[in-house]
């Protein structure tokens, strides 16, 4: 193999392969936070915590959900874009999109479960943590994976951006 073809094809296996840890940390965020449910009863009173309640929550979710449909998307465009010039500035593009999204879901949900751990005394929230201990561990694990998933995602743009400006 000539030295000339194999930058872009070391850069498509290392796409490829952030493209994959992408859908599955994004599919196992929005799985677990999805699945999230406990009931507490505090002084007789049973209540009830699940992701569905927090707009927060529900926007992780569809964001995740989002995330692993583009993701896949442009995992096959990676793939196009390896043979085709012009098509390497419409994947940065796309990459761009898909992680500002991401790390816009991941800060809205993480002010939300700071709010569940730690209450807010000025509004007189009370942390629901202490009761519900098995939610919010279960959120604190969603909350890290969606934040791999912005992590790689940044990576992607990163690397995205170096192929179009090599372009």
């Amino acid at each position: 193999m000539d030295q000339g073809r194999r930058g872009p094809l070391l850069n498509l296996g290392v796409q490829v392969s952030m493209r994959l840890l992408v859908i599955g940390t994004a599919m196992a965020s929005a799985w677990l936070m999805i699945t999230n449910h406990e009931v507490a009863t505090v002084y007789g009173l049973a209540f009830s915590a699940k992701y569905s309640d927090s707009k927060s929550f529900r926007y992780l979710v569809y964001a995740d959900i989002a995330i692993c449909a583009v993701t896949l998307f442009t995992l096959l465009w990676a793939c196009f874009a390896v043979r085709r010039t012009g098509l390497v500035f419409a994947l940065f593009f796309f990459d761009l999109l898909v992680t500002v999204t991401a790390i816009s879901a991941f800060s809205a949900a993480t002010s939300e479960g700071y709010i569940g751990k730690y209450g807010n005394n000025a509004a007189g929230w009370l942390p629901i943590c202490r009761y519900v201990h098995g939610y919010c561990t279960r959120s604190t694990i969603s909350l890290a994976l969606s934040f791999a998933s912005f992590i790689l995602l940044f990576l992607l743009t990163v690397l995205s951006a170096s192929a179009a400006r090599h372009f």
